[in-house]
């Protein structure tokens, strides 16, 4: 019964990571952010470093607590922003300028 729960915890890291990668990605190609090259440089890092932390907890099968936590905090925080500037949330940085 312990190897399920451990199977499930290290299934919705990764799946968060990506999300989190994926955010990332979207950043830095989109026309809507402006974000300076250092920015999308970070952002760049991130979803590398998100998507090889995602590959290797498939390869070891498991995760920390932290990892996963770590994991669930970047992920939230990505559709957050995603939110804020697909509805370009009143008040949000992301309709400054309009």
């Amino acid at each position: 019964m312990e190897s399920i729960f451990i199977t499930v915890h290290a299934a919705i890291s990764v799946i968060c990571w990506f999300i989190t990668a994926a955010g990332a990605t979207l950043a830095v190609f989109s026309k809507r952010i402006n974000d300076t090259l250092t920015e999308r440089i970070g952002l760049a890092a991130i979803s590398i470093g998100a998507v090889g932390t995602g590959c290797r907890i498939v390869q070891a099968g498991w995760v920390s607590n932290g990892g996963l936590f770590l994991s669930l905090a970047l992920a939230f925080y990505v559709c957050a922003v995603f939110w804020k500037h697909w509805k370009r949330v009143p008040g949000g940085s992301a309709d400054k300028g309009h």
